[in-house]
């Protein structure tokens, strides 16, 4: 395994380079080691003529005699000339050498698809419901989702204390869903939920409450008052 090092010289022709091969092994020519390679003419290491479009693409070589080759000779072997073919591109597209103008652009277009390797770095919950776990990387990935249960009559659910409840006969087994979905409510990421009873609401309840037992009071009051009537009639 060698590796290759070349240089481009600018020639007179606009869009017009001609690739220097310098080294097969890292070092410069003349000062190659007799271990690996033999020097072969520096006539065959001038690829000439390599052209480009005003677009930057890569046009081909500028003579039809030009090949882009040269040739090596290896230690074991010095009788033996090994001829290297280097792989340009395709003219008219960006899929090999590329020549962009320092005037209209410093940078090719790229594509990524991927990413460098990552590790968990933080957890999070949306309003969905939805477990996103984000990694060192910049990567977002949606972990699990929690499950939001539907109750048919919530009222017959079975309180066994500190906030927890079991299904019953009367509220029938638990129909799960997602948040924001079939009926179910949002999920607040981040936040520690005191109380999920509505004030307003329970206020309103308190005073019906208050005026039922008013009601019942009076009506106690009067029966007991007809009572007393009666009793005083017997007398």
């Amino acid at each position: 395994q060698y590796v290759l090092t070349g240089a481009f010289v600018k020639t007179d022709d606009p869009n017009t380079w001609d690739l220097v091969i310098q080294s097969v092994n890292g070092e410069r020519e003349g000062s190659w080691s007799n271990y690996d390679i033999y020097g072969s003419s520096a006539l065959n290491r001038r690829i000439s003529g390599i052209e480009f479009n005003t677009n930057g693409s890569y046009k081909g070589l500028n003579s039809a005699t030009e090949t882009a080759e040269f040739s090596v000779q290896f230690a074991n072997n010095p009788s033996f000339t090994q001829t290297i073919t280097l792989d340009l591109g395709t003219p008219g597209e960006f899929t090999g050498l590329t020549q962009f103008a320092s005037q209209q652009s410093s940078a090719a277009a790229l594509t990524q698809d991927g990413y460098e390797a990552g590790t968990l770095s933080s957890v999070t919950i949306d309003n969905g419901g939805m477990i996103v776990g984000t990694f060192t990387n910049g990567v977002k990935v949606n972990i699990a989702a929690l499950q939001i249960g539907l109750f048919q009559n919530p009222g017959g659910l079975e309180a066994v204390g500190n906030g927890y409840y079991l299904p019953t006969a009367n509220s029938g087994e638990p129909i799960e869903t997602l948040a924001n979905s079939g009926g179910a409510g949002s999920i607040t990421g981040k936040s520690l939920e005191k109380s999920n009873v509505d004030i307003a609401t329970e206020f309103v309840n308190l005073m019906q409450a208050q005026n039922g037992y008013q009601a019942n009071s009076r009506t106690i009051r009067v029966a007991n008052e007809i009572l007393q009537e009666l009793t005083n009639l017997i007398r």
